[in-house]
């Protein structure tokens, strides 16, 4: 399997080989072929952030992504907790193609349960509200699931979220776990009306907050106002549903579905 990894900062060469040899070595672990690997390696040089040894992967099992992303004091610790994150992962794809059911994990951040950890996310650099740029746009093909698989596709990806186009409502929806740590699935107003409040796969539907779609400037005011982890909104400019998130580097990240 060829790893490619890139290096930000001051990363030391040995590092950079060492989650090359790991990342490779997961092939193993999986009676299916990894179609190439993609590592980030960057070491942070704010005094203020104190895990500042970040490390990010990309591979690709059966087609399907999957991702994984730590912090840590060291560059050493952080690639070997990516590489036991994307180890876990990567087993609970592999369970979900061989059974076909596709149930989303259920650890929460920091817990042990049934023999899956979950290591606590790395720390937000803090940027003030008017001081944030929309710096990246993702944009993917959305084919229609239901609340439930998109749900799964969220946990294998390690997201906090994810846009999908809900094959129940036929809307542009976002699927996340809530505070209380249940799973709930957001849609445009109008859409959920028909639909039970709770789905017996234990998805919570709501509905967007604003009625109208908002213009790119207007969700970023938005953002700004709230100040929450994401915000779910109509893109007034082609009507589909896309999702603001604050990214880690203390700036906002657009999700869109491409058009």
């Amino acid at each position: 399997m060829n790893v490619e990894v890139t290096s930000r900062g001051s990363v030391a060469p040995e590092m950079a080989e060492l989650a090359r040899k790991q990342v490779a070595e997961l092939e193993s672990a999986v009676q299916r072929p990894l179609m190439g690997a993609r590592v980030v390696l960057q070491e942070e040089d704010n005094p203020r952030i104190p895990l500042s040894a970040r490390a990010e992967a990309e591979l690709r099992l059966a087609g399907h992504p999957i991702r994984g992303r730590v912090a840590a004091e060291t560059m050493g610790q952080a690639v070997n907790e990516l590489s036991e994150r994307l180890r876990e992962q990567l087993r609970r794809h592999a369970d979900r193609l061989v059974t076909r059911q596709r149930v989303p994990a259920s650890v929460g951040e920091g817990e042990w349960r049934r023999a899956a950890w979950t290591p606590p996310r790395p720390p937000r650099s803090w940027r003030a509200p008017g001081e944030r740029e929309v710096i990246r746009r993702k944009t993917f093909a959305l084919e229609p699931v239901s609340a439930i698989d998109a749900a799964a596709d969220m946990s294998a990806l390690d997201h906090d979220f994810y846009l999908f186009h809900d094959a129940d409502t036929d809307a542009d929806s976002v699927v996340y776990r809530r505070d209380d740590g249940r799973l709930a699935a957001i849609a445009p107003q109008g859409t959920v009306a028909a639909h039970a409040a709770e789905e017996p796969g234990g998805v919570v539907r709501e509905t967007s907050r604003y009625s109208d779609p908002l213009a790119l400037a207007d969700a970023v005011s938005k953002m700004d106002e709230l100040n929450h982890r994401f915000l779910f909104f109509t893109d007034a400019s082609n009507g589909r549903g896309a999702v603001m998130y604050l990214r880690y580097d203390g700036h906002y990240g657009l999700i869109e579905p491409a058009v």
